[in-house]
């Protein structure tokens, strides 16, 4: 598909680009166009993903215990997979109503607490004038300060405040409340039916999993992955100068691929050369044939492995990544769209560091794959963005999507740019896909009518491991000696190498992920209809 490009404006060419982007070659001349893709993002797109985590998928997902759904500890804590039900407790709007106020409750009491504790016993009191002795806080009403409590004695701050606030949420009948809410008739989502609902949860994605595993495990098995590990211990880890002989390792070890046809450049918080510009902070740059290794470190992965992987296996020709992504940005600042700049909010520098990136490969494609001929050019086959932790609670994001997808499109040429966003996941539950700003924001531009039939999402709540964040659970409710618990820190060490934020840096999560990316980008390619609005109106007439 051949990208047809319109001129810039003046003042949109100034505010995006400092020189001109050159426009795909369309000379005449022999074999295939060169597709050159876009990944942009924050950390996941960054990656954190080990790639022998990939043990997890020769394996049927790890179901806990029954008990771990019931068992809970006196004290509330996100942690335990009770307690999070909180969360993901669903009911009428009103049920669903009172389940957010417990839990805002929650925030602004330990707030409370707090503040009346800092503003009294910190460095900045004491700069204040205030002493243990003379202070303002009100015995009578709030009891001693915690530090002198009996029950304290011998702790830090950090430990009795952690202790305090708890009892002053259960002094406050906080913690009976939640328990009630989730114990209530009400809800459809107690802990024991989503526990069963993991159990069943590779069913739904049955088919995903197979693509998948045909082309990252290829026969490998569990055995060959612990074959590996026993091989890589007490090696010196990898670097990026070294990193194809590194692939090429495990290719021979677990058989994971390495792209024949797909090359990336990485440009951001990548294993890479340091960037030398004053211009350009918290960069590295590199560039090779499409292997893991252009994440976070050269041992990790991001998205871009297993789209280029699965891109390939859809597409004929040369493919050409051009990853920029850096961790904990966001779209309202470092991402912000030149068409919503102000003096006040100006174009975001990542955006600014990307598109000079980007300006450099298209002048001089060749230079980053070596079979583009430019006799033949290249073609813009598409965007993929997956960002958004940052942006929570940015009531604009739908808005700002717009905007970001219109001036990049403007800014590379291509009007006609199909675009793949990947929703956040961490939620995990399908009725919440659409909820919080940033998933529903993703949602507006697909359905925005200047957008709208050349933008898709990814629904990656239905990939997120949600099982792998329940080792502590399992503690809970059989106890650290436990045959449970053991068997719970074997599955989830070897299947994962990250905290839950960055999808516990599961290899398993990120392949499927990259996979359905690239899946729907071939499918906007061909010139079919996103599906992510068929799947947004199955979930909204179920809830």
């Amino acid at each position: 598909m051949i990208q047809r490009f319109r001129k810039l404006s003046p003042a949109c060419l100034a505010l995006l680009v400092t020189a001109p982007m050159l426009s795909a070659n369309e000379a005449p001349g022999q074999g295939e166009k060169l597709k050159i893709v876009f990944l942009m993002g924050q950390s996941n797109m960054v990656g954190h993903f080990h790639p022998g985590t990939g043990w997890y998928l020769t394996q049927p997902v790890y179901v806990p215990p029954a008990r771990t759904a019931t068992a809970k500890s006196r004290y509330f804590n996100w942690k335990e997979f009770y307690w999070s039900g909180i969360r993901f407790a669903t009911g009428s709007e009103a049920y669903n109503a009172r389940g957010k106020a417990l839990i805002e409750e929650r925030s602004e009491l330990r707030r409370l607490w707090r503040s009346r504790y800092y503003d009294n016993f910190s460095r900045r009191a004491e700069k204040e004038g205030k002493t243990l002795e003379n202070n303002d806080w009100n015995t009578n009403e709030w009891g001693p300060p915690p530090q002198l409590q009996e029950q304290f004695k011998g702790m830090g701050t950090r430990q009795f405040m952690t202790i305090f606030l708890h009892q002053k949420a259960e002094e406050a009948g906080l913690y009976k409340r939640m328990a009630e809410h989730i114990e209530s008739p009400e809800n459809k989502l107690h802990p024991e039916k989503a526990l069963q609902l993991i159990a069943k949860r590779d069913e739904g994605i049955a088919g995903d999993l197979k693509r998948v595993r045909d082309l990252f495990l290829n026969g490998a098995t569990a055995e060959d992955y612990l074959a590996l590990e026993k091989q890589l211990a007490g090696s010196p880890r990898p670097k990026a100068e070294n990193r194809l002989e590194h692939a090429k390792l495990l290719e021979d070890a677990i058989n994971l691929p390495i792209a024949k046809r797909t090359y990336i450049t990485a440009f951001g918080e990548v294993a890479g050369k340091k960037v030398k510009d004053a211009g350009v902070q918290y960069s590295s740059v590199t560039h090779g044939p499409l292997t893991i290794g252009y994440g976070k470190g050269p041992s990790r992965v991001g998205p871009e492995y297993p789209f280029g992987i699965s891109f390939e296996d859809l597409v004929d020709g040369p493919v050409l990544l051009v990853k920029c992504a850096w961790g904990g940005t966001s779209l309202h600042t470092d991402w912000r769209p030149p068409s919503l700049a102000t003096d006040d909010k100006p174009m975001g520098d990542r955006l600014r560091w990307a598109l000079g990136h980007i300006r450099e490969v298209l002048a001089d494609p060749g230079k980053y794959h070596p079979d583009y001929n430019p006799e033949v050019g290249y073609e813009l086959a598409g965007l993929v963005w997956f960002q958004g932790w940052n942006d929570a609670g940015n009531e604009d994001y739908g808005k700002q999507l717009v905007h970001f997808i219109k001036d990049f499109r403007q800014a590379v040429k291509a009007p006609e740019l199909p675009v793949i966003c990947g929703l956040l996941g961490h939620q995990a539950w399908a009725f919440n896909s659409f909820n919080g700003e940033v998933n529903s924001g993703m949602l507006h531009a697909a359905e925005h009518p200047e957008l709208k039939g050349r933008v898709d999402l990814v629904n990656t709540l239905k990939y997120f491991p949600v099982e792998l964040g329940m080792k502590q659970s399992v503690a809970a409710a059989y106890g650290k000696e436990s045959e449970a618990y053991r068997e719970a820190e074997r599955i989830i060490g070897r299947a994962t190498s990250k905290d839950p934020t960055h999808y516990h840096g599961a290899a398993k999560f990120a392949y499927l992920t990259g996979d359905a990316m690239a899946r729907k980008l071939v499918n906007l390619l061909q010139g079919s209809t996103p599906s992510i609005h068929q799947e947004a109106k199955a979930i909204q007439d179920k809830n």
